[in-house]
């Protein structure tokens, strides 16, 4: 077979910049070769940071300048200039004058199919408090007192089953442990030890929780070995009225503080808050708080399950016993500071991802759309995990074009390898929360603004 590159019609690249022809396809190859082609780029044109899961690439400089940033490391490329990229590697492309580029990529057989959109089991939890809500809105069979559903979960006590794919029926931590730094980001593996950081859920409040705190990490540490908790509610429904506590309305004093557990008037001296449907409550450690009857919300957390409640409105659990408080840890782990602002706020635009939160432990964005959208986040060396609060929605990845359907009321975990994808509305509109780890920019000024979790476009 002969071809002669000028006879070729070019196209658009995958990157949607720059024009390639293709010499030889997938196909057209008999082996794992995915194509070969030669790419046209004008000066400044960048075919920005992705990653192939499965395949590796070559890069020859036919002629022009190149820079090629593989991982860290920064590569200036010439005319006859070869650079080779494994699987697996973030890479991007930036063309330094007009540069032609011939491209070899090959696919590696044992990787393919191990990465891509993770769906989950139910992960139900019975509570005291809890209702049926959530069970009608999964479409499953009508259950009492479901009070939390775990929707992505490497707790050791309740981790989440995969649904679909390779891994069906294995546990998360079970693929994770195989494939860590893919799954989850070589940065997030490498600071977490190998263990998925977040835990998110859809709960349903048909009763008031409890009046509670969550330790921060050095506390955590201390008394249990583990990690604190700090989290973030975003509110999917509330009956007319309903309400939610966080933080205190005025300040005390431990002793205060003890006295009002003692005599049960510590709700007296709460900040309440009646919410409606979009609402936003960043609890750092630290903060007391306590979802209140007829909300139904999305809650990103550490992963953690340490809760020292403080009032439990004298009742019993569903063992008929009553609940432990732990007023003494309590004590040591509030923050007794008075804020002036409790809700958080956030821009609103459609078709858009509109930043909710930065944290030192989780960013989140919630996007509204109509249309197809494109997802490159790549960028920040994290898994995706993506809860879809209405609409049911298609997810493909680029580099690999798995697909899946994400139900309404369901949530899925992107690896961080293929985390560049397009997101589209399988019935006209979606909404979904994204839940990651940032590991972008680490400068000083955005350090700042994760502590303070400002919010800005």
């Amino acid at each position: 077979m002969k071809r002669s590159l000028n006879d070729i019609k070019p196209v658009i690249t995958s990157h949607d910049v720059g024009l390639k022809r293709v010499l030889l396809a997938a196909n057209e190859s008999g082996c794992s070769l995915t194509q070969i082609a030669v790419t046209d780029l004008r000066a400044g044109e960048v075919a920005q940071t992705h990653i192939h899961p499965d395949m590796q690439e070559g890069f020859y400089v036919m002629s022009g300048d190149l820079d090629v940033q593989i991982d860290e490391e920064l590569t200036h490329c010439h005319a006859d200039d070869f650079v080779y990229v494994r699987c697996c590697k973030s890479h991007e492309l930036r063309a330094v004058t007009d540069v032609r580029v011939m491209t070899i990529g090959c696919v590696i057989e044992a990787q393919r199919s191990k990465l891509y959109p993770m769906l989950f089991e139910p992960n139900l939890h019975k509570v005291v408090w809890g209702g049926s809500k959530l069970t009608r809105w999964k479409g499953m069979a009508v259950t009492d007192n479901i009070g939390e559903s775990w929707e992505v979960s490497a707790v050791e006590s309740s981790p989440s089953v995969i649904a679909n794919g390779t891994w069906a029926g294995y546990t998360l931590p079970e693929v994770i442990a195989k494939m860590p730094e893919a799954i989850l980001g070589r940065e997030v593996a490498k600071r977490y030890d190998g263990k998925l950081p977040l835990l998110v859920k859809f709960i349903d409040a048909c009763g008031d929780l409890s009046v509670q705190v969550h330790p921060d990490d050095a506390m955590a540490q201390r008394e249990h070995g583990k990690f604190g908790k700090t989290e973030m509610w975003y509110v999917l429904d509330a009956e007319p009225g309903a309400c939610l506590y966080s933080g205190f309305k005025e300040e005390l004093t431990p002793s205060e503080y003890k006295q009002r557990v003692e005599d049960g008037t510590i709700v007296d001296v709460l900040a309440r808050h009646e919410v409606h449907a979009g609402d936003v409550f960043y609890i750092p450690a630290g903060r007391v708080h306590a979802i209140c009857r007829g909300v139904q919300l999305a809650e990103v957390q550490q992963s953690s399950d340490l809760t020292y409640r403080i009032y439990d409105y004298k009742r019993v659990g569903l063992d008929g016993k009553p609940r432990e408080l732990h007023t003494e840890l309590a004590a040591k782990a509030l923050n007794y500071h008075v804020e002036d602002e409790y809700r958080t706020e956030y821009s609103t635009e459609e078709n858009r991802a509109n930043r909710v939160v930065e944290s030192p432990f989780f960013s989140v964005r919630v996007t509204e759309l109509e249309e197809s959208f494109h997802r490159n986040l790549v960028k920040y060396d994290s898994f995706i995990i993506t809860m879809c609060l209405k609409g049911d929605c298609g997810i493909r990845i680029r580099s690999t074009q798995e697909e899946v359907v994400l139900k309404e009321g369901f949530s899925c975990l992107i690896p961080a390898a293929i985390a560049d994808y397009d997101v589209t509305p399988v019935f006209g509109r979606t909404k979904i929360l994204d839940a990651f780890i940032d590991n972008k920019d680490r400068s000083l000024t955005r350090r700042i603004t994760r502590f303070l979790h400002i919010s800005s476009k």
